[in-house]
């Protein structure tokens, strides 16, 4: 009988264990982007960006200062993995965060393929012209993209343009509105071209150190050159 309640007492106090240490860890799902960027912790280092989310977007990244236990981070890559999230028990020192993250599973990693954007472009083509140049310095529309943070930036012709892009399948790519300046220049033709092939451009290819953005059909709207 006293051999019978032992066990019994054993078993409850391995249940109660069990519960306990469940309650302290949950996992979740998280997205890692293809480059880590500088950021200021403790002192000058490089975070993580993640999100949360059932599918990432462009410009919704956040900074993650911490580390996480076993996983083996490769640079242009986009994870997707399952992270275990524990409370760590006191005391924990002032400087540091109250949670460690160990690595269960990656479930996907694929080349990030805004990486192979990242450059500055020089403009060689746009709707009517061939070399165009900006009205106000008679010098090459330059457009540079930013692949790990999603973002570009560009000379029009007279303004500048800034917004985010996205490229959610296989050649194709979306470029947001933006926001440009609102200079008036002598001549505005060369930016009515640049503004009508952004609003239109749906696909690209990359061939030979030129970059094609094209409308959905294929049809190039403009050419851009590497200059890096």
């Amino acid at each position: 009988m006293k051999t019978i309640l032992l066990l019994l007492n054993l078993l409850l106090m391995a249940t109660t264990c069990q519960k306990e240490q469940t309650e302290e860890f949950e996992t979740e799902i998280w997205w890692i982007n293809s480059a880590r960027v500088d950021c200021v912790g403790v002192s000058q280092m490089t975070c993580f960006q993640i999100q949360k989310e059932a599918e990432w977007e462009s410009g919704k990244w956040k900074l993650f200062y911490d580390a996480i236990e076993g996983f083996d981070y490769e640079p242009g890559f986009l994870y997707q993995i399952k992270v275990e999230v524990t409370k760590k028990k006191e005391p924990i020192p002032a400087d540091a965060s109250s949670l460690s993250y160990k690595l269960v599973e990656v479930i996907s990693k694929k080349p990030d393929p805004r990486l192979a954007l990242t450059n500055i472009w020089k403009v060689i083509y746009v709707g009517r012209f061939q070399d165009p140049k900006s009205s106000n310095k008679n010098e090459p529309l330059i457009f540079e993209f930013q692949g790990s943070e999603g973002t570009f930036f560009g000379n029009m012709g007279c303004n500048t343009v800034r917004g985010g892009f996205s490229i959610p399948g296989d050649s194709k790519i979306l470029l947001g509105p933006g926001a440009s300046t609102m200079m008036a220049c002598p001549n505005m033709e060369v930016e009515l071209d640049v503004q009508k092939a952004l609003e239109k451009i749906r696909t690209y290819k990359i061939e030979n150190r030129i970059l094609y953005l094209m409308d959905e059909e294929g049809k190039n709207l403009m050419m851009l050159q590497a200059v890096d």
